[in-house]
């Protein structure tokens, strides 16, 4: 019999702002102090090297994953896109949860909508010393989004 998948074991998602002009590059923290939503991951979880790394989300699966992610956040739709090409894991007790990107696309971060939900925008030197997956995962995300 297979053990059943934890509860919270739903997708995790790394928000953040890449500007187009000065490539300045800001992510999300939340109230709870997490860079993910909708929660943040268990303390016994580690992040799965290598896993991921090269799939693509089918675009069905990514306009969901976005529908899901303006709802559960109350964002206007169109506010947030979920990046095609970057998924990551974790293992958490008793499952795997993939870990997604999710971009603001307006020129510029609304930091205003953001602190009324009680989170703020910060540069990845400022998020040192969180979770060790959440510090996994905003390494693969900096990679990924300035790496080349």
């Amino acid at each position: 019999m297979k053990p059943r998948p934890a509860a919270d074991a739903e997708p995790r998602f790394l928000l953040y702002h890449l500007h187009p002009l000065s490539s300045r590059l800001l992510f999300m923290r939340h109230a709870t102090g997490s860079v993910l939503t909708p929660r943040p991951l268990p303390w016994l979880s580690s992040p799965v090297e290598g896993d991921g790394a090269d799939e693509e989300l089918d675009p069905v699966l990514q306009l969901r994953l976005g529908m899901q992610i303006h709802a559960g956040l109350g964002f206007e739709p169109g506010t947030l896109v979920v990046e095609r090409k970057f998924l990551r894991q974790a293992e958490i007790p008793m499952a795997v949860v993939n870990l997604h990107l999710a971009r603001f696309i307006a020129l510029d971060p609304p930091h205003e909508e953001i602190q009324a939900k009680g989170g703020q925008f910060c540069s990845i030197t400022e998020l040192q010393g969180g979770h060790p997956v959440e510090m996994a995962l905003l390494r693969w995300a900096y990679e990924f989004l300035l790496g080349g």
